[in-house]
């Protein structure tokens, strides 16, 4: 197929159900849909430097020995067949690898998703939350630093079926090609049948859009709950040491005295900071109550919608997969590589790297765009520097995040590979080199960076090769050769990105075609 893939359903009801736009359904007909809205203004954060220098000479340069990935930069490319049967790949492990694991097909990518006519199905990063959903990076293409965020739930595209047909996601966006005589025929079929619908349509759309606003409200909540319940109990610590020092008498009075002033501070924090987390406990407990009511009214209009589906079952199947997809407005997504989410606050990260190099001057930001995983709209924007030497001001092309929130990227140095780690967050930026390197690395290629929140190790990407360190030995600076592990492959595919889900399993997405592959076992 050639072409921009465009999805030509009527806006108002391929999008009802997911609630994309979080704007008004816009006025639409077979060939146009509007994109979801635009970004906005953008709550700016500038942090000045972020990054404790270093001393490459000292760094340890940890002596590995190192299985070989693709370093050729050339790769095998194919099209898909959409009038026969394509069949999903399995890539082995090959010999030097710390396990022996195998990545199969889970779904092939469609070609677009109408956030602009540069789609092509460049995809360049995939990220998983710990609620079951999958983001993708779509990208306009080289030189544009343009794209938009696609999200999925996984167990609704499970449910449908995508996990026995490979080719069905593609399929049913396909279905409603534009470009094609068919699929401008499958939308105008739809149109006559949206018209008698419009109005179970609108109220879905509407609902959904405050459902997710409502949901965006209640983590803001559930994370200053969370902040007042950690200075309760530093509060508390305070309390405890300082009350054993007042009542003991091998202190001196005035020591005892102070300590017992301190005591007083404290049990008044405690109360505050307790006030604050029962507000907030009780804030939350009236969203839950309030978002129970709003899915319940959801829930009557979309059987109305359900019942009509009944009476066009094959128009609708592919009507049904294209309804989860839930897109963002068009964004900066610089070069695509660093999408990750934040299990610690439950947002989403992206780098807005427009060069492949690092800044020009140490007069240019790094800019980091945070997102609300349930809207996709940006939250704030970070800008920061971050000076090594003299003269260099290096630039973020990787991003991952573990399970406390703690923020990690990496970068190639000579045959190596070396580690950063510190925050980025609503608290603040703050990034200082690992002490230990990885002294060889297999791939020519940085494509990204992900933790895996089983074993707590941080992966990084390159063609035909994973190559993972413990964060702990990140942090520490303490890791041996021995504890980096490796999945090496002889796939001759480019791999672009991989996440994990909760129980450690790999999502690595390829290319060409844009494809998300899973691991048969979890990764080491």
């Amino acid at each position: 197929m050639k072409g921009h893939f465009k999805l030509a359903l009527a806006a108002a009801f391929l999008f009802a159900s997911a609630g994309i736009f979080g704007i008004a359904a816009p006025s639409a007909n077979a060939d146009v849909i509007t994109n979801p809205g635009t970004a906005g203004s953008i709550p700016q954060v500038n942090s000045g430097n972020v990054l404790k220098d270093y001393n490459e000479n000292a760094l340890n340069v940890v002596n590995n020995s190192t299985p070989q990935g693709n370093v050729s930069k050339k790769y095998k490319k194919y099209s898909l067949d959409p009038t026969g049967y394509n069949y999903g790949n399995s890539y082995n492990t090959i010999a030097g690898s710390s396990q022996s694991n195998t990545f199969k097909t889970k779904f092939f990518l469609p070609d677009g998703f109408n956030v602009s006519n540069f789609q092509h199905g460049n995809f360049q990063s995939v990220t998983l939350d710990g609620d079951g959903n999958i983001y993708f990076i779509e990208s306009n293409g080289t030189n544009t630093n343009q794209g938009a965020i696609v999200k999925f739930n996984m167990a609704k595209l499970q449910q449908l079926g995508v996990g026995s047909d490979v080719l069905l996601l593609w399929r049913a966006f396909d279905y409603f090609n534009p470009y094609t005589t068919d699929g401008q025929a499958h939308n105008d079929e739809y149109n006559q049948i949206n018209a008698q619908l419009q109005g179970a349509f609108d109220k879905v759309q509407t609902l959904t859009t405050t459902l997710n606003q409502n949901k965006s409200w209640q983590n803001n909540q559930n994370n200053y709950m969370k902040n007042a319940q950690k200075w309760y109990y530093s509060w508390k610590t305070k309390k405890a040491k300082y009350q054993k020092i007042s009542k003991s008498y091998k202190y001196s009075y005035n020591t005892r005295a102070k300590a017992k002033k301190t005591v007083k501070t404290a049990t008044s924090k405690m109360a505050r900071w307790m006030k604050s987390y029962q507000m907030h406990k009780a804030k939350i407990a009236k969203y839950n109550t309030k978002i129970s009511g709003i899915q319940s009214q959801i829930d009557t209009y979309q059987g109305q919608i359900d019942d009509a589906k009944a009476q066009n079952p094959d128009m609708f199947k592919y009507v049904d997969i294209a309804q989860t997809a839930q897109l963002s407005p068009e964004v900066d997504i610089g070069h695509g590589q660093t999408l990750s989410y934040n299990p610690q606050n439950k947002h989403i990260y992206l780098a807005e790297d427009n060069t492949l190099s690092d800044l020009a001057s140490r007069d240019d930001n790094n800019t980091v765009l945070e997102m609300d995983p349930n809207t996709l709209k940006p939250i704030r924007e970070y800008n920061f520097k971050m000076y090594h030497g003299d003269s260099a001001n290096l630039q973020l092309h990787t991003l991952a995040f573990d399970k406390d929130g703690n923020a990690y990227w990496g970068r190639k140095l000579n045959g190596g590979y070396m580690f950063f780690y510190g925050r980025l967050d609503q608290n603040g930026v703050s990034f200082q080199a690992s002490s230990s390197m990885v002294g060889k690395r297999g791939g020519s290629t940085n494509q990204g960076v992900a933790v895996n929140p089983a074993n707590n190790r941080l992966y990084f990407v390159s063609d035909d090769i994973l190559t993972s360190v413990p964060t702990s030995g990140i942090q520490s600076g303490n890791f041996s050769a021995d504890d980096i592990h490796y999945q090496a492959f002889d796939s001759g595919r480019e791999f672009e990105s991989l996440a994990f889900d909760q129980d450690g399993y790999g999502y690595l997405m390829v290319l060409w075609p844009p494809e998300l592959m899973q691991s048969t076992e979890p990764l080491n």
